[in-house]
């Protein structure tokens, strides 16, 4: 394995002006000197890179492949600081964002294309998943902030969050479903329905159970359980199931509608999580206050 290299900048002084005495003067060092270093570089790379017997001097084959290196190189370190420098003041680079499946209908996508427009050369990358997929991607470095719910235990000292919205869940069910006819209904009525819900642990569905629990009402099993907010919403569409969303659900999908209920629904806080040990950048900021803008303008 080749060591790293030393006497780059040297060899590509001597380029410019093929006379070592004018390099040495540009370089503010010695003949001596540099020409010891042009020396250790051949050494280094076992070949010679200037044919000496030349006034001035010129570049050997193997001289001529290295200054092509060279340059390349400097053009790399070129744009990998311009690169940098976008993402330090947050005028470019690459935005790795998660969310849950509710922030995809308008707030997100309103602001990406919001920060897009007002600053063109930034990429983003969104992953939606489910919270706790979004806590891993986050703590593996796959993302840099998610936009979810947080109502969820786990969002301790190691995270930071805030509160950006506050919205009231719903039973949702189809638009023809039985359910919607009559007066409102008790949990214990819809008790007796079928169910499909998101997993065991999922924010919706312990929030599910402690509504019912609250009424002394046994929240019964799902027929369908699901990962997938997504699939979920869509075998609500399709069938005659009853499922747990966000007021942002019933407004998305017209096939489904709001069942009217005794009790009172109870509120999800919404948000965006990132790690304390990982401080937003400049980029993740200025997304954080489009989202805000959005949401503002939505209330």
């Amino acid at each position: 394995m080749m060591k790293k290299l030393t006497g780059l900048p040297q060899f590509v002084a001597v380029c410019a002006t093929r006379n070592l005495t004018v390099a040495a003067q540009g370089l503010g060092v010695s003949q001596p000197a540099l020409t010891q270093a042009i020396a250790k570089l051949e050494r280094q790379l076992d070949v010679t890179l200037f044919d000496r017997s030349t006034r001035p001097m010129s570049l050997t084959p193997y001289g001529e492949t290295l200054l092509d290196y060279a340059q390349k190189l400097e053009e790399s370190t070129e744009a990998l600081t311009d690169k940098l420098a976008e993402m330090k003041s947050g005028s470019g680079g690459l935005l790795r964002v998660g969310c849950g499946p509710d922030w995809i209908h308008e707030i997100l996508p309103i602001a990406i294309s919001a920060l897009q427009q007002e600053r063109p050369n930034v990429r983003v990358s969104l992953t939606v998943a489910l919270n706790d997929d979004l806590r891993q991607k986050l703590d593996k470095g796959d993302i840099e902030l998610f936009f979810a719910s947080l109502t969820d235990d786990y969002f301790g000292s190691v995270y930071q969050s805030r509160i950006l919205l506050r919205e009231k869940m719903h039973i949702l069910a189809r638009t023809d479903h039985p359910i919607h006819q009559g007066p409102p209904k008790t949990l214990a009525h819809l008790a007796g329905q079928s169910w499909a819900l998101t997993g065991y642990d999922t924010f919706g569905r312990q929030l599910l159970r402690r509504l019912f629990r609250q009424a002394d009402v046994e929240l019964p099993p799902p027929s369908v359980e699901t990962n997938s907010v997504r699939a979920m919403i869509n075998i609500l569409r399709f069938s005659q199931k009853l499922g747990f969303l966000s007021r942002a659900h019933a407004n998305a999908y017209p096939e489904i509608k709001v069942v009217r209920t005794v009790s009172e629904m109870p509120f999800r806080e919404g948000g965006v999580v990132w790690r304390s040990d990982q401080p937003l950048l400049p980029l993740s900021e200025r997304l954080l206050e489009q989202v805000k803008t959005v949401i503002r303008d939505r209330a």
